[in-house]
């Protein structure tokens, strides 16, 4: 999807735009309860008929955001989105949320109209995490054809919590509007983001401080196979503060270029200078790595006794917000505290490292013309050694330090140092999603296979197979990988080796037992065993997002299949080499018949060596996938003899 970026000051005029005239909340509008299906979105179970939000500011000079939200169920599997979720930011009782109202509106057979006022007894409170709270509201009777409109205020109690603008969801949205009153003395930068193909509508009154942005009948997006972070594809605003004046009428800034944000990081005392202060306690720790061998070694342990010994709480941050010596003492803490823990340490043992902002690749792409805070989701540390790079986040407790984490790779990201100028990428060619498979199998008089399956599975391969089986089971790690398409297969003797040595491959062996179908003298051999690939992920005929795999991937399998005395092979499926035009996907099958042993060997490859298409490039994906999993597919004809 081509994407439209525009920077403005909020004080520059725009071209007006004719307000959309907006009944009031709880108006009965018959136009509303004729619709059965989105025109412009046709697949949508449920369409979101108004969403609108109204900032300004009180005399405490809080944020006071009135949000207003309509939508209707168009079919029964939207019923679920009548359970309603408010997440608010309830830390040092930061945001508050009230006035809270809703109702549902239904329609009986006749024409009749009901009106379902929510009870406050349905409405719950309760808190997420250290930072967040929610409410949850359990709305009465829905169903295909419910309206249900909510709204309510948010209180926050500084103007820098505004936050980004969303037009858009996996709902599609008739109508998006925000209405913005900047508090004075303040400024604001915003962006943009949209495709080329849809429109907004501004409107800025300069003398009052208010501006007004809208969009209208913007397609919901829904989730797709590989798909980067939906937030890098929904129509929004992304606001970021640039300037306010002070109580003595001089005017503060904040980071309006990538140096300016390195500059006020590192002199924060809440990021930069954690790292600069000695951490009482973490003595004997230093003594110890001191007299370790090499910068590499004093990196690995250093990694090792963070991300081993100290708990993530699941919160992500910018900042170590409780500062580094509760974190040590309490062996725990949000995202960038244990990070810059581990800057911390790596730094006290001489070693070169720095700050690095990231985000991960669900949290959204990393857009280097703006330094924006807000595009990065969390810390994590750089070292360099000898020349090479190492990219450490201590809250991934599996990836081993020489691979950057899955979640970051092919991202861009901000070193925070002084002369940072501007965002880096995050790539790493040499090491891919890699697996090795060999298959040894044997057909008896009856038609009954029975074999043994090796797989070898390397890089980042490795990193989610042993998390699966560290996470779950031997039997989960099978069912996942292995036993997820063919319920006929039965699999024992499960052996897995290597799970805790990064430097090996993770080695899975089992052995397995099927039966082939047979029609007449004839009998069908499934060779598209255990390689993963047994039907295509790409179905749908529209994309509207980049397919992104992360990583580049190979899989090779070799199998062997001994055939009874009594048969041999009717039609041996044809060698094949399927390319794609740029040679960034590729399938190579041969196959051969040894008539002396009546044995069958099939070598397959197939890889990725581009991990991003963009939408236009989707079709060809999809056809190319769709003639592998075909050509994988075809089966080993054996005959009688």
């Amino acid at each position: 999807m081509n994407k439209l970026f525009v920077t403005v000051c909020l004080f520059i005029s725009l071209q007006a735009f004719s307000q959309s005239a907006m009944p009031e909340y709880g108006t009965i509008v018959p136009e509303e309860i004729k619709i059965k299906e989105c025109a412009f979105d046709k697949e949508a179970d449920a369409v979101v008929l108004l969403d609108r939000g109204i900032s300004t500011y009180n005399e405490e000079k809080h944020l006071i955001t009135r949000r207003r939200i309509k939508f209707k169920i168009l079919k029964e599997s939207g019923i679920p989105r009548g359970d309603l979720r408010i997440l608010y930011y309830s830390a040092d009782d930061f945001e508050g949320i009230n006035e809270l109202e809703a109702y549902v509106l239904n329609t009986d057979a006749t024409g009749g109209i009901f009106k379902t006022l929510v009870d406050k007894k349905s409405i719950f409170r309760s808190k997420v995490n250290e930072l967040y709270s929610e409410i949850k509201i359990a709305l009465p009777e829905i169903k295909p054809g419910s309206i249900i409109e909510y709204r309510y205020t948010s209180d926050k109690k500084s103007f820098s919590g505004i936050r980004d603008w969303y037009f858009q969801s996996d709902m599609p949205t008739m109508i998006s509007q925000y209405d913005l009153t900047i508090l004075p003395g303040f400024s604001f930068a915003y962006k943009i983001v949209k495709s080329r193909s849809l429109n907004i509508d501004v409107k800025n009154f300069k003398d009052e401080g208010r501006i007004i942005f809208e969009m209208k009948n913007v397609a919901g997006l829904r989730d797709e196979p590989y798909m980067d972070a939906s937030s890098d594809y929904l129509q929004r605003i992304v606001f970021q503060l640039a300037e306010y004046r002070t109580y003595y009428g001089t005017k503060q800034k904040f980071a309006n270029t990538w140096p300016d944000l390195a500059r006020e990081l590192l002199k924060d005392e809440d990021f930069g200078k954690v790292i600069e202060k000695n951490i009482k306690g973490a003595d004997e720790l230093l003594v110890s790595v001191d007299a370790l061998p090499s910068d590499y070694v004093k990196m690995t342990t250093i990694f090792s006794y963070v991300r081993k010994g100290f708990g993530w709480n699941g919160i992500y941050s910018h900042y170590a917000l409780e500062g580094l010596k509760k974190v040590w003492d309490k062996k725990g803490g949000n995202a960038a505290e244990i990070n810059l823990l581990l800057i911390n340490l790596l730094k006290e043992a001489k070693l070169e490292v720095y700050p690095l902002l990231v985000s991960e690749r669900d949290h959204g792409r990393v857009d280097g013309s703006y330094p924006f805070l807000g595009q990065f989701n969390k810390v994590a540390a750089q070292v360099m050694i000898n020349g090479k790079r190492y990219v450490l986040d201590a809250t991934d407790k599996l990836t081993p330090p020489g691979l950057i984490s899955f979640d970051l790779l092919n991202t861009n990201a901000f070193l925070v140092e002084k002369k940072s100028t501007g965002v880096i990428a995050l790539t790493d060619d040499s090491r891919m999603m890699k697996n090795f498979t060999g298959i040894q199998s044997e057909i008896d008089e009856n038609g009954k296979v029975k074999g043994m399956v090796s797989v070898l599975s390397y890089d980042y391969a490795r990193v989610d197979r042993v998390n699966d089986y560290l996470k779950g089971s031997k039997e989960k790690l099978i069912a996942k990988y292995f036993q997820k398409e063919s319920s006929n297969i039965e699999i024992d003797s499960i052996e897995i080796r290597n799970e805790s040595d990064d430097s090996l491959g993770l080695e899975q062996k089992f052995h397995f037992t099927t039966a082939m179908p047979s029609s007449g003298e004839y009998r069908l051999v499934n060779l598209n065993l255990f390689g993963g690939m047994e039907k295509s992920p790409f179905v749908t005929d529209i994309r509207f997002t980049n397919i992104n795999f992360g990583s580049q991937l190979y899989n090779s399998t070799n199998q062997v299949i001994k055939i009874p005395a009594s048969m041999k092979p009717d039609v041996l499926p044809k060698n094949i080499n399927l390319v794609m035009p740029d040679n960034s996907i590729t399938l190579t099958r041969i196959m051969a018949y040894d008539d002396a042993s009546n044995t069958v060997t099939m070598r397959v490859k197939w890889q990725i060596t581009r991990t991003v298409f963009t939408p236009e490039e989707y079709l060809s994906v999809k056809d190319f996938f769709k003639k592998m999993v075909d050509m994988l597919n075809e089966p080993l004809v054996l005959k009688m003899k």
